[in-house]
This record gives C-alpha cells, sequence and structure tokens, in this order.
C-alpha cells in the first residue's frame, strides 16, 4: 500500500488505476501513440509535464488516454515528482493529478541498486 493514502484512498487509486487500464486497452493505437509523441516533445523543452499541460494541445482522443499514457509511460520513460496539481478539464472537478519528470540515468541506477 503507499505511503501517506488510507484504506478507501487506497481502494479508489485501485479502482481509477483499473479503469484507466480499461480505457487505454479499448483505444486506437492511434490515440496511444499520438498522446505518447506528445509527451515526448512536451519533454525536449519542458523540465515536467502532467495532463494539463497536453490536453488543449492534443487532437481529441478517447477518454482516459491521456491520463492512461501518461501513467503507462511512468514504468519506464516518465518518474511521478511527487507533485500534484489541480486538473484544469471541466469534467474532473480540479481533481489533483501527478506531474512527471522525464527519468535519468541516475533514476534507473538508483532503481536497480
Amino acid at each position: 500500500m503507499s505511503k501517506g493514502l488510507t484504506l478507501a484512498e487506497q481502494v479508489a487509486a485501485d479502482a481509477r488505476d483499473k479503469t484507466l487500464a480499461q480505457l487505454v486497452r479499448q483505444a486506437s493505437t492511434w490515440d496511444k501513440r499520438v498522446v505518447a509523441q506528445a509527451v515526448i516533445i512536451w519533454l525536449r523543452d519542458h523540465d515536467t509535464v502532467s495532463a494539463n499541460d497536453l490536453r488543449d494541445l492534443l487532437p481529441d482522443v478517447a477518454g482516459g488516454v491521456l491520463p492512461g499514457v501518461l501513467r503507462g509511460m511512468s514504468h519506464n520513460y516518465l518518474i511521478g515528482t511527487g507533485a500534484y496539481v489541480p486538473s484544469t478539464s471541466k469534467a474532473t472537478k480540479g481533481h489533483r493529478i501527478a506531474v512527471y519528470r522525464r527519468r535519468t540515468a541516475a533514476d534507473q541506477a538508483r532503481e536497480a541498486a
């Protein structure tokens, strides 16, 4: 269980993750690739990325793909900064969203140790 989360928060997070995973599985390959490319391009000029940064720059993609791809990329290309910002999407009603940065060689070495 993650540090700092109550049991109810962990259950809610697990349900959210399962829903996002299902949405991403159902999304087209094009949707997933265009979001992944946008993340990579964004990080050429910025230190961090969140769904807020990309939402208005992307063409219409299937619901849940943007946060799902960010979360999926956090397994190899991105790492969470530990920071959260309120979502600018009206649909999420300002819920907090994660901020990510590019995973470095130092991060990879630390995780391997």
